[in-house]
């Protein structure tokens, strides 16, 4: 867990966060860490920019289990609905947030209890390894 200043280092702050915890954790591998830096970069750019204008610090919570990692970034903002655009407006440099996450992430949401939380949710496992195919065709 850990409070980041509500100004725009904020996402850079949470990226270096992840990798150095997953340096000392190997909580994901590489590619998916990758992954779950850019939607990261995201959440944490739309909480500076649309969360609450106290200035309130910005939660950055990152929890994993044999199977999941799982962050959440809270902060003051009334929140947002969680259905992204079908396509980012073409008139400005942004929009393009919400469908990433919505790519990149296995699950993710929105909570609403006082202050707004995102979350998303990579699975694991943690090695570089491929996961295994089971070549067999479905039973039905």
């Amino acid at each position: 867990t850990l409070e980041l200043p509500d100004r725009p280092a904020a996402p850079s702050a949470a990226r270096k966060a992840l990798t150095a915890l997953n340096g000392s954790l190997h909580l994901i591998s590489e590619p998916r860490l990758l992954d779950a830096q850019l939607v990261l970069t995201e959440v944490v750019a739309n909480a500076v920019r649309h969360g609450g204008r106290g200035g309130a610090p910005i939660g950055l919570s990152v929890r994993a289990t044999p199977e999941v990692m799982r962050v959440e970034v809270t902060d003051d903002g009334d929140g947002f609905d969680e259905e992204p655009a079908a396509e980012p407006p073409d008139d400005r440099g942004g929009g393009w947030g919400l469908p990433i996450v919505a790519a990149l992430a296995h699950r993710w949401g929105v909570d609403r209890d006082g202050a707004t939380t995102v979350w998303f949710e990579i699975d694991r496992p943690q090695r570089e390894e491929p996961v295994p195919v089971d070549p067999s065709p479905p039973q039905l």
